[in-house]
């Protein structure tokens, strides 16, 4: 019997988004879509910003579907004579985070965290990353990103310093990577490569589909299977099959969230998996818990929103 899909990708996407907003409201998240002009390389803009009053950490668990992150992080807000707004006196701190397996991260009270979230090679064309390099000098998941000499950085980070409201720093956050978009844009050009600048991302919509076949997919580029998969690696620090499996996971974990009466068989096929078998050991490997456990979990959540 042939299943038809109840969804599509970008779909569970936007209600993941829906979602996160009501489980994270304890920590002031707020989401907001990027330019269309970056909107290739850039998924979302985060921002956090926790009670002072909150009486321990919040740890929160993250799980990686090929995407990285600019994490900049705001020192504690100080009150003014005024009262009527805050300032901070120094500037962010900021770092780069490329891991690709699941990590749990402390939200102190106070923090304040405004986030760049990064398609599958977004940071390699805006900020110029080749993580292939990063990952041959550490074995860190995050790296200070002051360290990787990013032009304007020095100074976005003063501008940051300078407004405490959040549509504000993203605007410069919008300028800065606008800028960085039309340096690797020339610098592209004046190497004679603008026949493959943004191939892999114009791939990516294909790829992620996650009834997709590589050897379909593979069969529709303008590239050799080897040279694509080398110039995927080097933009996205994973190959097209660890990709896809990623995403099929990913969209496996919404569905749960989402859809938690859906049966696990129907579950595996939607997301293009074999059979129940593949996606329990897929999502084993990715989430380290079965796809049980996590909609166990998901599902206690609506009763505690606390509990991650």
């Amino acid at each position: 019997m042939v299943l038809i899909l109840r969804y599509t990708a970008d779909l569970l996407e936007m209600r993941s988004f829906k979602r996160f907003e009501t489980e994270l409201a304890h920590l002031g998240f707020t989401h907001f879509q990027p330019l269309a002009s970056l909107r290739p390389w850039v998924q979302r803009y985060f921002h956090l910003r926790v009670a002072t009053d909150l009486p321990q950490s919040i740890e929160q668990t993250f799980y990686p579907d090929g995407g990285t992150s600019l994490h900049f992080y705001f020192p504690t807000q100080t009150q003014t004579q005024t009262l009527t707004q805050t300032i901070s006196s120094d500037e962010p701190k900021v770092l780069f985070h490329y891991g690709q397996s699941r990590h749990s991260h402390a939200f102190l009270p106070g923090i304040e965290l405004l986030t760049v979230r990064f398609h599958p090679g977004g940071a390699f064309h805006l900020l110029g990353i080749e993580l292939q390099d990063i990952k041959s000098t550490t074995s860190v998941m995050a790296i200070d990103a002051t360290q990787l000499q990013l032009t304007g950085l020095d100074q976005l980070l003063s501008q940051l310093a300078q407004t405490n409201q959040p549509a504000r720093r993203i605007a410069l956050l919008e300028h800065w990577l606008l800028q960085l978009n039309q340096r690797q844009f020339d610098a592209a050009l004046s190497r004679h490569k603008s026949a493959m600048i943004g191939l892999v991302q114009a791939s990516l919509p294909k790829l992620i589909q996650t009834q997709a076949s590589l050897e379909d997919f593979y069969s529709q580029l303008p590239l050799s299977r080897r040279q694509f998969e080398r110039r995927f690696k080097q933009e996205t620090g994973l190959s097209p099959a660890q990709l896809l499996q990623l995403n099929r996971v990913k969209v496996a974990r919404n569905l749960l969230s989402q859809s938690p009466n859906l049966s696990l068989v129907q579950v595996a096929f939607d997301c293009g998996f074999y059979d129940q078998a593949h996606l329990h050991q897929h999502f084993v490997r990715v989430t380290q818990q079965t796809p049980g456990q996590y909609k166990k979990r998901k599902m206690s959540q609506i009763s505690n929103p606390t509990s991650r």
